[in-house]
């Protein structure tokens, strides 16, 4: 997770609180070459408020994504009830018998733990404070990218058929592929990963790059299709890491 903004690893939380682009621009305004990350730096000031910085540590993906749609829930309660029937239906799709095969006593407590602040934001009892808190404590927020990978892994499982051609190693199957690429905690994203959680979770996710490419900032949606309604997350990429965005 080499593009994460240096801190000692003992200091990073999994999750900070919102700030300005300032420690992102003091990282490229040393040495030479920066012009481009500098000039695409200003086109995100003109468009985001803020950034919230996530540790680097290969699961900034999956934290990210999580703690951004739980953000989501805190100030909407009917999407946080939609999102946990959503989450109960795959663990039930994971776990019943004929299903992918995953014993309940094993995911159940990464499930538990991911349900837990919808509940709350149901209830009323949820506080951006909280939230914060459960994401910073090293149990429940690796519960909740455990759960996160899983729910990738089966919508890859389920779908095998449209994921299956475009794994790059010849003769590698799907299973083969979560197994190896998906599940194990630290193991970074890729194309697929994003494509396949994003469809699961029924979410619109816009991803902005900074990197030294030449031309405009540039920016990807996916799912690419045109449905209407999902929420919006957005991520800024920078080689090798995520972390969030908020629009203006």
């Amino acid at each position: 997770d080499y593009g994460a903004i240096p801190v000692a690893e003992d200091q990073a939380p999994f999750v900070d609180t919102r700030s300005d682009f300032s420690k992102l621009e003091a990282f490229y305004a040393s040495g030479d070459g920066n012009e481009v990350w500098l000039r695409k730096m200003e086109e995100i000031k003109a468009r985001y408020a803020e950034m919230r910085c996530i540790r680097g540590d290969g699961n900034c993906f999956y934290r990210a994504i999580m703690f951004a749609i739980f953000e989501i829930a805190l100030a909407n309660p009917s999407f946080a009830a939609e999102f946990r029937t959503l989450l109960s239906d795959f663990f039930d799709a994971m776990t019943k018998e004929g299903g992918l095969g995953y014993q309940a006593d094993a995911v159940d407590m990464f499930y538990q733990d991911s349900i837990k602040p919808l509940e709350d934001a149901i209830a009323g009892t949820l506080t951006p404070e909280k939230l914060l808190e459960a994401f910073c404590e090293y149990a429940t927020s690796n519960a909740i990218v455990v759960y996160a990978r899983l729910v990738c892994s089966s919508h890859l499982q389920k779908e095998e058929d449209s994921f299956a051609p475009f794994l790059a190693v010849d003769g590698l199957t799907v299973k083969d592929f979560v197994h190896r690429e998906v599940e194990p905690l630290d193991t970074e994203v890729e194309h697929l990963q994003i494509l396949a959680l994003t469809q699961a979770l029924n979410l619109k996710l816009r991803i902005v790059y900074l990197d030294r490419s030449e031309g405009p900032l540039n920016s990807h949606e996916f799912p690419d299709d045109q449905v209407q309604g999902r929420q919006t997350v957005t991520m800024l990429y920078r080689p090798g890491h995520y972390d969030l965005l908020y629009p203006k």
